[in-house]
């Protein structure tokens, strides 16, 4: 008998699925992909240790930290070095990465001017202290234009250029014209003073580890999960399309915004709303295995627009943590614009790979001269419009009254892993308050 049912196996689906688990539920976990872990994925490749979406782990990821703990994988995470630099005018400005601000004042990064300009930003540093999980919505209020927008009215066109549209396009691959303010905020808060951590054995080894202890069915395409007084049902088509209506007494729905108001039968046309305002937009990224190891340091290039039109970042896998590459060979994985990923979604992998080696070329001459390999992933990453964080208070409000159906994911916050996992882990905490599950039963 199953008593939950959980809808999507990324991080947030996972956290859910573990703490239900624990609680001594029996689970069942359907996933529409192939594989569990959603952008936490390794593919192992001659001695490469190559992570194909999510690129980093903050040491400020403190909820993810403590469950990697909790199943017993705290030694798992090991330090990195964290050098984040910035290209300009053909040359690469490192900054120490666990001292961003003081790093950013002695370097050759900005100009006299603008490193006295960076006094406009003291007040958005005292902002950023909103922009946590928790207090998301009261940085709600700051939601009202895009980064880009701010940053014309308030910063010199230095500032913009190196400091806030570089660093929006080098974390999430996105421009600051389409992201919001908040989401600057919230990127000063979890990385400000934060070091780099990975897992050992790649980012895959999580969810892999995390997924033990309940059922996980793979390639489950789910059409509706529909709430009635005495249960819920599922309805899904498994991988050799054959239907399945499935009963709990609860479920956890942790799937991309879309999917969410489309699967969910009962949902009003509110959150309807706001959950199909959340971008569900293509992201493309690069590995590239080097025959040599570079002699750069750095451990992430930021590339701000002036630098490159399409390329947003350039990580040093073999600086991020330790195994990632054989010896004295180099790891790199690119980052590519979001709005060209798009573009190019369809183009033959063979082409996109000569087309960002050239572009890799440009910002680091002579890098790609030592490619052995380059693969190409592809994957979907959703992305706050503006005006998501203004509303976010009240979204979150309604699902708190929910009963048998619980929602999380992405959509309840900043996209990344760590709010990811907390998402799961509050919906599972809010099923559990229900009182449909009156006897936990030691699991």
């Amino acid at each position: 008998m199953t008593d939950v049912i959980v809808v999507g196996g990324g991080p947030s689906g996972l956290a859910a699925a573990h703490r239900l688990t624990r609680s001594g539920l029996a689970v069942r976990l359907l996933e529409s992909s192939g594989r569990i872990g959603g952008k936490m994925s390794t593919t192992r490749r001659d001695g490469y240790v190559i992570d194909d979406g999510a690129f980093f782990i903050p040491s400020s990821y403190r909820t993810l930290r403590a469950l990697a703990a909790e199943i017993g994988m705290a030694d798992e995470l090991v330090p990195g070095r964290f050098v984040l630099s910035t290209a300009r005018d053909g040359v690469v400005h490192d900054l120490d990465g666990t001292r961003l601000v003081r790093s950013i004042i002695g370097t050759g990064l900005l100009s006299v001017r603008g490193k006295a300009e960076l006094a406009k930003l003291l007040p958005e540093l005292a902002r950023a202290r909103v922009a946590t999980y928790d207090r998301m919505p009261t940085a709600g209020r700051y939601d009202t234009q895009s980064l880009n927008d701010w940053a014309r009215a308030h910063l010199s066109a230095e500032l913009q250029e190196y400091l806030t549209d570089a660093t929006m396009r080098g974390i999430f691959a996105t421009s600051g014209d389409t992201a919001s303010r908040v989401d600057f905020l919230a990127i000063i808060t979890l990385f400000a003073g934060a070091g780099l951590l990975g897992f050992r054995d790649g980012m895959a080894s999580f969810p892999e580890r995390l997924s033990r202890g309940f059922e996980c069915v793979a390639n489950a395409d789910v059409h509706e999960v529909e709430e009635g007084p005495d249960g819920v049902t599922v309805s899904w088509t498994d991988a050799n399309r054959l239907d399945h209506i499935d009963s709990a007494a609860g479920c956890v729905v942790a799937t991309p915004a879309e999917v969410t108001a489309k699967i969910v039968v009962a949902m009003n046309d509110w959150r309807r709303d706001f959950l199909m305002r959340v971008r569900n937009g293509h992201v493309m990224v690069v590995n590239i295995g080097l025959g040599a190891r570079p002699p750069q340091e750095t451990t992430y290039i930021q590339v701000p627009r002036s630098s490159h039109p399409f390329l947003t970042g350039i990580l040093f896998d073999h600086h991020k943590a330790p195994g990632r590459a054989p010896a004295n060979k180099g790891l790199l994985t690119l980052a590519l614009l979001d709005s060209w990923s798009e573009d190019h979604r369809d183009d033959h992998d063979d082409e996109i790979s000569a087309t960002v080696l050239a572009a890799v070329d440009d910002v680091v001459p002579g890098l790609a001269a030592h490619a052995e390999f380059t693969r190409v992933t592809r994957w979907r990453q959703e992305f706050n419009t503006v005006g998501c964080y203004r509303d976010l208070g009240r979204f979150r409000a309604s699902c708190r009254s929910d009963h048998r159906v619980q929602l999380a994911g992405d959509s309840q916050c900043m996209q990344n892993i760590e709010y990811a996992t907390t998402t799961g882990l509050r919906a599972a905490d809010r099923l559990l308050a229900t009182g449909l599950f009156p006897a936990p039963r030691s699991g």
